[in-house]
């Protein structure tokens, strides 16, 4: 039942606390006419105070739920937010190759190069090879990019020297190689190449960078966001400690060998064979005649006897 004043007006909720006494919900009449009187009504409310009243709910009791999608050891963690399953984003593949290794790197990278203003170029080719020139014995290339005019996809391609492992060593390596990549070669190590390249961190010679101590600092902090550098150091000319070779057995009913002749080392690589006689300098005094005449033998013509400068003045081994 609602109420509603002898004289006429809204409709209003009942107070349901005052048992037979007439009285609005919204105590219009107790509140601000106290002569009002209410009879019952059975018409619909329409005071706005009284409909817009909402009695507090009452919260059902949850329903009992299907059985789980998922694997009971997985329930816990599902509860608490820690899995989604099937809703859950794919993870990255995980880094097996280097080559992945050093393209996770290069887009870690790109937002450096967007704040020095020089940003790399959407695709770079990048993977672990000798330079070009990279196995000869005075010149150490640790690092090499091609201009996308020398390739066939018109993409820069950078090698990274398969003898370096240090991880600060060889992301500089990338840095340095990725300057090249976003001036396309340009400018060689001078201009726009040297200043991107300080702007980043690499310091040094502009042709041998390396990373100064803050870019060191933050290439370590990459390296252990990437995980492992998948590789392992590789040496153009053999490696520079010899591990002792173990003895070979003898099988029975065979003697050793007493002649002292040795199997032959293997190659190091299916390549070009190194050199294997190590070349002497020998020369003569620059107060001679000749003004320091100089050559380069063997030890075996050495034994034999040291040579003469043109003037007949024996030639002395250089230190």
């Amino acid at each position: 039942m609602n109420v509603i004043s002898v004289l006429g007006g809204k409709v209003h909720k009942r107070m349901p606390e005052l048992g037979d006494h007439f009285f609005p919900f919204c105590r219009t009449g107790s509140m601000t006419n106290s002569g009002t009187k209410y009879r019952g009504t059975e018409a619909e409310v329409t005071c706005s105070n009284c409909i817009a009243f909402e009695a507090p709910k009452v919260e059902a009791e949850p329903e009992p739920q299907e059985d789980a999608f998922f694997a009971p050891e997985d329930a816990e963690a599902y509860l608490i937010g820690e899995k989604k399953h099937d809703q859950d984003d794919e993870k990255p593949a995980p880094i097996e190759t280097r080559e992945q290794w050093l393209q996770a790197a290069i887009e870690k990278l790109r937002p450096d190069f967007v704040s020095v203003g020089l940003p790399l170029p959407a695709k770079v080719q990048i993977s672990v090879g000798f330079g070009y020139g990279a196995k000869a014995e005075s010149k150490k290339i640790l690092g090499e990019c091609w201009s996308r005019a020398a390739t066939v996809d018109r993409v820069n391609h950078i090698f990274v020297s398969p003898e370096i492992t240090d991880v600060v060593d060889v992301l500089a390596t990338v840095v340095h190689e990725l300057v090249h990549a976003a001036d396309d070669n340009a400018n060689g190590h001078k201009g726009r190449f040297a200043s991107t390249a300080k702007a980043l961190g690499l310091t040094g010679q502009m042709t041998a960078t390396y990373a100064g101590t803050e870019l060191a600092k933050k290439l370590r902090t990459l390296a252990e966001q990437l995980g492992p550098y998948p590789h392992s150091a590789l040496y153009p000319m053999g490696a520079p400690i010899s591990l002792p070779k173990p003895k070979a057995e003898t099988p029975e009913g065979e003697q050793d060998d007493e002649s002292g002749d040795t199997e032959q080392e293997a190659p190091v690589s299916s390549g070009p064979k190194k050199q294997g006689t190590r070349m002497l300098k020998v020369t003569c005094s620059e107060d001679c005649e000749c003004g320091g005449y100089t050559v380069r033998t063997t030890q075996k013509w050495l034994d034999m006897g040291v040579p003469s400068c043109p003037f007949g003045k024996e030639m002395q081994i250089a230190a």
